[in-house]
């Protein structure tokens, strides 16, 4: 037994930064421990997806992304993967912290009964095993866990770790033979009905744009919306609005919302609560525009702006503009 099985993830003929996070902590830990690192793609598969693979200093390159998999199957996805692991007997199995990893490597871990750890956000190599850290309690608890050698399935806290390329590789490729399990009977996803506006996905997205409660209505968040055009960015937003129904659960930022990391990240009438801390905190540089100057997001900021937002993001757009 040995070894590491990266589970990484293809979408519109793109590897998902989410699956690259895991590529480059797949591969520190297999020079850490000498481990043969092979991936498995799922999803759509491209030629493109290779070149940004290459650098990560992986062994074998396992396709499971055929036309049998285009569309999301919990059960079909399961058992490719399962096959997988009793081909290769890997010591650990590594996920990333998408919607697909958070729904597969539970169903991996009770199957083959081995340890599962969520949202990892440190992965430690000790000389007889791994200790893992993981945030509890809304991230005001970071838990601290030890494992021996036995076998172990993770999957990483998404837009938590860095990207980090080595060398060029040569690895080898294997189709992954899934004639006798493409026929089974599971839900499988029918349909993605995209927005009608094309917009940028937060999780994945460079700059960001963030509105709360502090827009006072839905309406007003076309201020935001303007914003974030000319920076091109994507519109994020705080649970407030969403539970109010301004804006889509697919915006929101924070602990029940979507875990960020941009480069930039404009805050906009938001107060800056634990729970939308915890998604964004990993922001390179974080701006925060509110007319309360005791708001707790300005304890964090790295640049902050106390004011009336009604008369500074016009402003803001005019000057970006010019």
């Amino acid at each position: 037994m040995g070894g590491i099985l990266s589970i990484i993830e293809a979408k519109n003929k793109e590897i998902k930064n989410s699956s690259l996070e895991v590529l480059s902590e797949s591969q520190k830990i297999a020079n850490t421990k000498d481990l043969e690192n092979n991936v498995v793609i799922l999803g759509e598969y491209e030629e493109n997806n290779s070149n940004q693979i290459n650098e990560f200093g992986i062994n074998k390159v396992l396709l499971g992304a055929t036309n049998k998999i285009e569309n999301y199957s919990p059960d079909l996805y399961k058992n490719i993967i399962l096959n997988l692991i009793e081909k290769f007997e890997p010591e650990i199995i590594i996920f990333s912290g998408s919607a697909i990893g958070k729904d597969i490597s539970p169903r991996i871990a009770a199957n083959m009964n081995y340890n599962l750890v969520t949202e990892c956000i440190e992965i430690k190599v000790e000389e007889n095993g791994y200790e893992i850290k993981r945030p509890i309690y809304a991230g005001k608890i970071i838990q601290t866990l030890k494992f021996n050698n036995n076998p172990i399935v993770l999957s990483l806290k998404s837009n938590y770790f860095s990207i980090n390329k080595v060398e060029q590789k040569d690895f080898s490729f294997e189709q992954v033979n899934n004639e006798e399990i493409g026929n089974i009977i599971s839900p499988v996803l029918k349909e993605i009905i995209q927005p009608q506006k094309e917009t940028l996905d937060v999780s994945e997205a460079s700059i960001i744009v963030a509105g709360g409660r502090g827009i006072k209505e839905p309406e007003n968040f076309k201020l935001i919306e303007e914003l974030a055009d000319v920076l091109n960015a994507a519109v994020g937003a705080s649970r407030a609005v969403v539970d109010a129904g301004w804006r889509p659960h697919s915006e929101q930022v924070g602990q029940t919302g979507k875990i960020v990391s941009p480069n930039l990240y404009i805050a906009i009438g938001i107060s800056g609560a634990i729970q939308h801390q915890v998604g964004m905190i990993n922001s390179k540089c974080i701006v925060a525009i509110n007319k309360d100057k005791n708001a707790p997001i300005f304890k964090f900021a790295d640049y902050g702006i106390v004011g009336d937002l009604f008369e500074i993001i016009p402003e803001l757009i005019s000057e970006l503009k010019k």
